[in-house]
């Protein structure tokens, strides 16, 4: 299956009033990417909806919105055109939509990339996936009993969802690591599904890395790394190798 490369560029003040709209608009201390998601979901529908994405915001540059999807822009263009929400078609900028093919990276090639992740590790209760919950990576690894930093800690949970996923990271260095809080829904059956701020930490970083399996390394481009993929992280974005 082929991955693209979508680039929306939406409009920032429709945005706004859609997701004040929709109950959904952020603070300083909570993150944007449910927002993001339900602005998604209401143009495609949930199955459809492109994942991971990237906000790229810029200084003195219009904020884009990049992600990779199964589908062309011309499919989705199709499928907001059938069933999404006009607001929405409208916020996202969707005539506009633009995609590429991604290729597929032989082994050994070099590439720069930059990646924002929640590190979060699963810890099942009894061996009960149906009892499982989040964990903090840095906060799994303390009550471990690692003391190292915080920051080598990400960036180690990083190394190690990278190498899963086919390749090789040659340099990693942090760019930022900030204490940022996500909304979810609450669990089905909780009355009125209401919405809830979990804490935790967002790390973006930068790196080479070399492509040490071509079929496992397109499977972790289209699905991106680590959890919350859907709600803006998780999505590595690629570019020439740094020097």
């Amino acid at each position: 299956m082929t991955t693209h490369l979508l680039r929306f560029d939406p409009d920032i003040g429709l945005v706004s009033q859609w997701m004040a709209a929709e109950g959904l608009a952020e603070n300083e201390q909570t993150d944007d990417g449910y927002g993001w998601h339900a602005l998604l979901c209401a143009a495609f529908g949930k199955a459809d909806a492109p994942k991971p994405f990237r906000i790229v915001a810029r200084r003195g540059r219009p904020v884009q919105l990049l992600a990779y999807s199964p589908f062309t822009s011309a499919e989705l263009a199709d499928r907001a055109a059938a069933f999404a929400d006009p607001k929405a078609f409208s916020a996202l900028g969707i005539a506009q939509l633009a995609s590429r093919p991604m290729p597929l990276f032989a082994k050994e090639r070099r590439l720069g990339f930059s990646l924002r992740a929640r590190p979060v590790v699963r810890s099942d209760r009894d061996g009960d996936r149906a009892k499982s919950r989040e964990i903090d990576a840095y906060v799994h690894a303390r009550d471990k009993g690692d003391t190292r930093e915080m920051a080598e800690i990400y960036l180690d949970w990083i190394d190690r969802k990278v190498q899963a996923g086919g390749a090789e990271i040659e340099s990693l260095r942090l760019a930022r690591l900030e204490s940022v809080n996500i909304v979810r829904r609450a669990a089905p059956g909780a009355h009125g599904r209401p919405l809830r701020a979990i804490p935790g930490h967002s790390v973006a970083v930068v790196g080479n890395l070399r492509v040490a399996d071509e079929s496992r390394f397109a499977e972790l481009i289209a699905r991106g790394v680590g959890r919350h993929r859907a709600f803006g992280f998780g999505m590595l974005l690629l570019s020439p190798p740094e020097a």
